[in-house]
């Protein structure tokens, strides 16, 4: 369903979700202009409770919302601007009531989020103990000033 969907083929998306709508009991969709990532993506959590690793799902079509350009409910995402804004943030935002809503852990600290969490910070002993290159630190987390642009061309062993 989900390939589908990147494809822009909404009828065959929803008929495979439709399929196991069906065996399951469930009435079937009937509206493919209605029919979107989102609808996917619940339709996995009913699904797949426990079975699939959801924080690397949202992960990864986050990544390919931002290679793609392809919206979601009328937001754009960029490789470029991925720590800043993202699908990951967006979905957590539209369906979850812990994050950045005032709730409390027992501890009396809140629950809070922001995009950047979508990726986790490389631990410093990783970047300090790599001293054959340069491992950069994702953005939002201490170190990340210290970032060196990537290499665009490799140099020749004889240029080291």
């Amino acid at each position: 369903a989900e390939a589908y969907w990147w494809k822009g083929d909404m009828a065959k998306a929803m008929a495979d979700v439709n399929a196991v709508r069906t065996r399951a009991g469930c009435a079937p969709y009937t509206d493919a202009s209605k029919f979107d990532i989102g609808t996917i993506l619940d339709e996995r959590a009913r699904e797949l409770y426990w079975e699939e690793p959801r924080k690397t799902e949202l992960n990864r079509i986050s990544f390919i919302f931002a290679k793609t350009g392809k919206s979601y409910k009328g937001n754009t995402y960029t490789v470029a601007g991925f720590g800043t804004k993202n699908f990951y943030f967006d979905r957590m935002m539209e369906k979850t009531d812990w994050y950045n809503k005032g709730v409390k852990a027992n501890n009396g600290q809140e629950y809070t989020m922001s995009a950047y969490h979508v990726l986790w910070p490389i631990p410093q002993n990783s970047i300090s103990s790599n001293t054959q290159g340069i491992i950069n630190q994702n953005f939002g987390y201490d170190g990340y000033a210290n970032n060196k642009p990537p290499l665009t061309v490799i140099p020749a062993e004889d240029d080291l």
